[in-house]
């Protein structure tokens, strides 16, 4: 029985030693292959990182998310001057898309240093009469990203005393949806109430804004200013729609 044990015992070491020559000859050999090839290795898991990369940047480069205009790094690719562009995303994850594109009006000037929101690559419009008899002063056209314009010209009225209600009309082929809007110069004392101006004193200035709806649940402002005047000259909503006739034409709506 003891010679049994002994034999058994000496079996195992033997099978150990074995084993411990294998995985050394199996260590070396994986050494070896590491030595031989190691470079090759790391060059093609380098150049497979690198391939990774480039597709995506180049995906970027070319095709934004879902669909929007590729935003190369904080400027967006392939765009044109004439086109407006609105943010349908978010401010942390933006998407970029083209709702129209509009002409420069004859007797207007551009004036390019005109923005709303400092770092947003939104493209739209504002435009300045070179007469200043002209009875519409200033166009604004941009685009609105994630609002239809049903919804957006109910927000345009919150900040005006005077409106007109939110109204739908076909103007040069568009269907807006449109309010006419009037501001006065009226004044407030310390404690918040409304002074009292005579009445030849007072004075305002009125707006047409009209939005039309684009892709991407998103609309566009196409918006009409006039100067400032004795309240009984203000433009009325009659001589802005007649005027509208003249600056919708120039508005190419992405649909």
């Amino acid at each position: 029985m003891a010679k049994n044990n002994q034999y058994y015992r000496a079996q195992q070491a033997h099978k150990r030693n074995l084993q411990k020559i294998a995985d050394e000859k199996a260590k070396q050999k994986e050494k070896e292959f590491i030595q031989k090839y190691g470079k090759q290795i790391l060059i093609g898991v380098l150049a497979a990182i690198v391939l990774i990369v480039a597709i995506w940047l180049g995906c970027k480069f070319f095709v934004g998310p879902g669909g929007s205009i590729p935003n190369w790094f904080g400027t967006l690719r392939n765009v044109e001057e004439d086109w407006l562009i609105a943010n349908t995303g978010t401010t942390s994850k933006p998407k970029y898309f083209k709702l129209g594109e509009y002409t420069a009006p004859e007797g207007y000037t551009l004036d390019e240093a005109y923005g709303l929101y400092e770092g947003d690559l939104s493209q739209h419009q504002y435009y300045t009469a070179n007469d200043e008899n002209a009875v519409v002063q200033a166009v604004y056209v941009s685009g609105v990203g994630g609002i239809k314009a049903e919804q957006q010209v109910n927000n345009a009225m919150i900040f005006y005393p005077e409106t007109s209600g939110a109204k739908q009309a076909t103007i040069a082929g568009h269907d807006v949806h449109y309010v006419y809007l009037v501001s006065t110069n009226t004044q407030y004392d310390a404690e918040g109430n409304v002074i009292e101006i005579p009445e030849e004193e007072q004075k305002g200035s009125s707006v047409l804004a009209m939005y039309t709806n684009s892709v991407q649940d998103s609309c566009v402002l196409v918006m009409l200013d006039t100067a400032e005047v004795a309240k009984a000259d203000i433009v009325t909503e009659e001589t802005l729609l007649a005027e509208a006739e003249k600056f919708l034409p120039l508005l190419t709506v992405e649909k």
